[in-house]
């Protein structure tokens, strides 16, 4: 299947409209996923792939799409994808037209993704987490646990679990990002996790979010958190419960420690999940 992909921006009703295309030939699924993630990380609003067949794939192509995507979602060196991306953008809409010409069919399919924030937004997130940074000063000889304290004190210190949009679905998303962490300095427990996600990503550790359920109040509820590596083996940390519960006892645990009130979903119990990363069977010493 010989694929090329037009990137561009649609700005709102009512602006001077300029369509920005980089087009670009495709040959294999990887091309494709970097394209998708270069776009959606410029908060592309719609992202049209043009390809033809021999025989239609109309039926096929809802499954295609969300192949595409899940693949961008693949985790990289850059900060601003991986867990990032994923957790900062909400499904999107798929539109595509097919037309046929003798013994080809073309087709256009238009990825329209839904995000939590702007451009406009990530560009402040970036200028502010390089402030943050700098303000750590860590020097070249900083360890990995002084770079994770540093991370896990700053949230601590400067993020307020948001209680009031807990449960308004409409004011949700924003409350689930690094900015609102940053600049509301409240947010809900994903908001939490994607900031020291961004933040560790930037200091060069591995790190991912994982999702589950937390035991709050007696009660299991949706819950993010991350998982960091140290010394070759994953630790969970969850900034969230720390905060609220005010110490250190969801820093650098093991899964036993934890299984008293978290629950990852199946997922991040999968056998090939847990081979790539490797709990401790430890709490960090």
């Amino acid at each position: 299947m010989a694929l090329a992909l037009l990137a561009g921006l649609l700005l709102p009703a009512g602006c001077v409209r300029q369509q920005s295309h980089a087009s670009l030939v495709i040959g294999n699924m990887e091309e494709i996923s970097e394209a998708i993630r270069s776009a959606m990380i410029h908060r592309r609003s719609r992202i049209n792939i043009s390809f033809e067949t021999s025989s239609p794939v109309r039926d096929q192509i809802e499954d295609l799409a969300a192949q595409m995507i899940e693949t961008a979602f693949a985790q990289d060196q850059d900060p601003h994808s991986g867990d990032y991306l994923r957790y900062q953008s909400g499904g999107y809409t798929l539109k595509y037209k097919e037309t046929k010409d003798e013994s080809t069919y073309s087709y256009i399919a238009g990825i329209l993704p839904v995000y939590y924030t702007s451009s406009e937004q990530e560009e402040e997130v970036d200028g502010k987490i390089t402030e943050i940074i700098a303000g750590f000063g860590l020097d070249d000889g900083a360890s990995d646990y002084q770079k994770l304290c540093c991370v896990r004190d700053y949230i601590c210190d400067h993020v307020s679990y948001d209680t009031v949009h807990k449960h308004m679905p409409g004011s949700k998303h924003t409350q689930s990002t690094a900015y609102a962490a940053l600049f509301y300095h409240t947010a809900l427990c994903q908001g939490y996790a994607v900031l020291c996600y961004r933040l560790l990503k930037e200091l060069g550790l591995d790190v991912r979010i994982v999702t589950g359920t937390a035991l709050v109040g007696g009660k299991k509820e949706k819950h993010a958190w991350n998982i960091v590596c140290l010394d070759g083996k994953y630790y969970n940390l969850d900034v969230t419960m720390d905060d609220v519960s005010g110490t250190r006892d969801y820093f650098l645990k093991c899964d036993q420690t934890l299984a008293a009130s978290h629950d990852r979903d199946e997922e991040y119990h999968s056998e090939d999940f847990c081979k790539e990363y490797p709990m401790a069977l430890k709490d960090y010493q």
